[in-house]
C-alpha cells in the first residue's frame, strides 16, 4: 500500500499484507533525509516508539548526530527499546540523486536489515 503524506511517499508493505494494516510489533522502517527537518523528526519519534530505523543522508556529521541523540533515546525510562541504538538501527551517507549510491544503500540493507516494513522518501 503507497499513499502520500507531506510530500512523502510512504510504502507501507506490513500494512498491505495485513487487513487494514492490522498488527502489532515492530517495524523496520527506512527513511530517505534523516539528517534534518522531517525525515528527522520521523526518524526520532519512530524510534522512541520502539521501532527499528533504517535512514540515509547526504552528510555523515548529521548522521552521526542523530545517532547520538537516538543513543540517548534509547537509554532513557520512555523508551520501548532494550536493544542498543548503534545496534538496532543502521544509517549509511547516500546521495539519493545517485542511482550507483541508491543501489549501494539497497545492497546494504537487505544483507543487514532484510526488507523494510515501511519506506518513507
Amino acid at each position: 500500500m503507497t499513499t502520500s503524506f507531506g510530500g512523502m511517499n510512504i510504502v507501507n508493505r506490513a500494512a498491505a499484507a495485513t487487513a487494514g494494516g492490522a498488527g502489532g510489533g515492530n517495524r523496520t522502517v527506512l527513511i530517505t533525509g534523516v539528517g534534518k527537518g522531517l525525515g528527522r523528526a520521523l526518524a526520532l519519534e519512530i524510534a522512541k516508539r520502539g521501532h527499528t530505523v533504517v535512514g540515509c543522508s547526504r552528510s555523515q556529521d548529521r548522521l552521526t548526530s542523530l545517532q547520538s541523540e537516538l543513543s540517548s533515546v534509547a537509554s532513557s525510562p520512555q523508551s520501548d527499546s532494550a536493544v542498543s541504538s548503534s545496534d538496532r538501527h543502521f544509517f549509511m551517507t547516500v546521495d539519493v540523486r545517485s542511482n550507483s549510491s541508491v543501489e549501494e544503500l539497497a545492497r546494504a540493507v537487505m544483507e543487514k536489515k532484510g526488507v523494510p516494513d515501511i519506506i518513507g522518501t
